[in-house]
């Protein structure tokens, strides 16, 4: 008797194990975002463990063609361990993603993001951006309320500024991005041979509130640095620009 009880009790265990294994990933994927109402998903398939996304929109932005494959061995260790990858027209994100029960860990991410989506984030009083920022995400460690470690680095490609009736091109400007001791997110130029001989640093928090504080050289084309100083003060021979805002 206790023979048959054990059988059927691995029976169960088998059926329930291949049941979440091949568990359609449109039926189960909403009872991980139900606690979460700024995200919504779009076209999902395939299984729990090798997921496909036509969309996800999040507080009104939209991120097309999502790929997601979860390691199940890491999920009994109490880890959503997953390789994700984002082939959006507008960002291409691929990397590892890790969750556990308090925290969230991006490593070794590539990401490329055309610059024209952030205009409207950032709010910034020129008329255009354009460009790539293209870069590497060795390790971001983030919990509800703390940044706990960021460790990135890129380079904005064939970086574009507009303003009222002209357009500045300043090259490729390259960056690292770090956690500062307050626990926030700091962009540092590190590079820049263009004209403006670019430097600065944009700095936000949790709570979305960011900071720009940017200088460049005055030695510039005077209708460049006419438009420039309505901006900033001039010292030292460099014109200095801050401009603090607050993300959607």
């Amino acid at each position: 008797m206790k023979k048959k009880i054990l059988v059927a009790l691995a029976g169960f265990i088998v059926f329930i194990f291949f049941f979440v294994l091949l568990a359609p990933a449109r039926v189960v994927l909403p009872w991980f975002i139900q606690g979460i109402p700024q995200v919504a998903v779009q076209g999902v398939s395939g299984t729990v463990w090798n997921t496909s996304l036509d969309s996800v929109l999040y507080n009104g932005n939209t991120i097309n063609d999502v790929a997601i494959k979860t390691s199940f061995w890491n999920l009994l260790l109490a880890n959503l361990k997953s390789d994700i990858s984002v082939n959006d027209q507008n960002l291409m994100l691929d990397g590892r993603i890790i969750v556990n029960s308090d925290q969230l860990r991006i490593e070794d991410a590539r990401y490329q993001l055309d610059v024209s989506s952030l205009q409207t984030w950032l709010k910034l009083p020129v008329s255009e951006l354009s460009g790539s920022l293209i870069g590497h995400i060795d390790n971001a460690v983030l919990q509800i309320d703390d940044l706990i470690d960021l460790q990135a680095n890129g380079y904005w490609q064939n970086a574009v500024v507009g303003y009222p009736n002209s357009v500045l091109e300043l090259g490729d400007i390259h960056f690292t991005i770090e956690r500062t001791e307050d626990g926030k997110a700091l962009l540092t130029i590190t590079n820049n041979p263009g004209m403006l001989d670019l430097k600065g640093t944009l700095e936000i928090a949790l709570d979305k509130k960011y900071r720009l504080t940017i200088s460049t050289k005055t030695d510039i084309p005077s209708h460049i640095k006419q438009w420039l100083t309505k901006l900033g003060r001039t010292e030292n021979n460099r014109i200095y620009i801050k401009w603090n805002g607050r993300l959607p």
